[in-house]
């Protein structure tokens, strides 16, 4: 994934030299497939997850603490993007840049390839969300904030409250921010004696990504490929079945397995997108981030507690980590 990243950044990069642009429609590619695939189905299995991690508790009782949860925070979530879209858009970069560094540090526990203790998983979560949700304002700062001015302006927000704008002494200071997190992150990679080479490839990568490619292609496709794959696979690890087939080297399996459990859920999330789409008289990448946003934040709130229950900011990239089901 990592190459394939590299090489979307290099063909971004030919054709900005060319003076030309990847066409919008090309760009929101990765999201229109993350309806379907990989994206939004990723967190279909929430309401699974309390059974699947914790012994004793009913499929039944799991179901039903998951959908109070996304009916509260969701529908709170929710009514901070009607009541302030600009604020509601601020909250989800801050909320994703902790879900999205979280995802990361499951993997990197899940390899022993990373930070070690609690320290150094707030490293990796600081640096591996930042580079999604800073690094596009820092490099390409009219082009991210024509993202957040649409997609106030989809929810009713008035063009004078979405005019963004990124100071260039904010840009420098994010720029020193990521640089500094970077920095910091590898040598807590080294000092937990493991292998450079990953942590700082990947971390090099990313910043280029982010830098060159247009920010909703970049974001499109770390969201569907990136970060949405990681879950799903972790999600796979907690299905005695899913988690056996992955032991023997089988991929399509499981990921056919988690589709087939995931579909009710995601058919579900796309009715709902579909009625947001007809209330607001649009469909467009605004009223599908509001959906993602609503989504985002009790989603999170499970990662959290699945952090929790595996100890995965406890545990040293030298220690066992139990993944397997219970």
């Amino acid at each position: 994934m990592t190459l394939l990243l590299l090489m979307v950044a290099a063909f971004s990069a030919v054709v900005r030299l060319a003076g030309a642009v990847i066409p919008m429609p090309v760009q929101l590619v990765p999201f229109a497939v993350s309806v379907l695939v990989f994206g939004l189905p990723h967190g279909a299995l929430d309401h699974l997850v309390p059974a699947r991690l914790r012994p004793g508790t009913s499929t039944i009782r799991s179901v039903l603490v998951v959908v109070a949860l996304y009916l509260v925070v969701g529908t709170a979530t929710a009514a901070v993007w009607v009541t302030a879209p600009l604020l509601g858009f601020a909250a989800f970069i801050v909320v994703t840049w902790f879900h999205w560094g979280q995802g990361d540090l499951f993997i990197d526990r899940l390899l022993d390839d990373g930070t070690a203790g609690r320290l150094g998983a707030a490293l990796t979560v600081a640096v591996r969300g930042a580079l999604p949700m800073l690094v596009p304002f820092i490099a390409q700062a009219s082009a991210a904030a024509a993202v957040v001015i649409g997609t106030v302006t989809s929810l009713g927000g008035t063009p004078a409250a979405a005019a963004v704008e990124v100071p260039a002494a904010a840009r420098v200071a994010g720029g020193a921010l990521v640089a500094t997190l970077i920095v910091l992150h590898l040598l807590a990679v080294r000092r937990a004696r493991v292998p450079l080479w990953r942590q700082a490839t990947e971390d090099i990568v990313l910043v280029i990504f982010f830098a060159v490619v247009p920010p909703v292609l970049a974001v499109g496709l770390y969201f569907t490929l990136w970060h949405s794959v990681r879950h799903i696979l972790r999600l796979e690890l907690t299905d005695s079945v899913a988690a056996e087939q992955l032991h023997h080297g089988r991929l399509l399996a499981p990921f056919l397995r988690f589709m087939r459990q995931a579909w009710p859920i995601t058919a579900i999330a796309v009715g709902m997108l579909v009625v947001l789409a007809l209330a607001l008289h649009r469909a467009d990448l605004g009223v599908y981030l509001a959906l993602i946003a609503a989504l985002t934040t009790p989603h999170a709130v499970i990662v959290t507690w699945m952090d929790r229950v595996q100890r995965t900011w406890h545990c040293a990239p030298t220690t066992d980590h139990e993944i397997s089901p219970t």
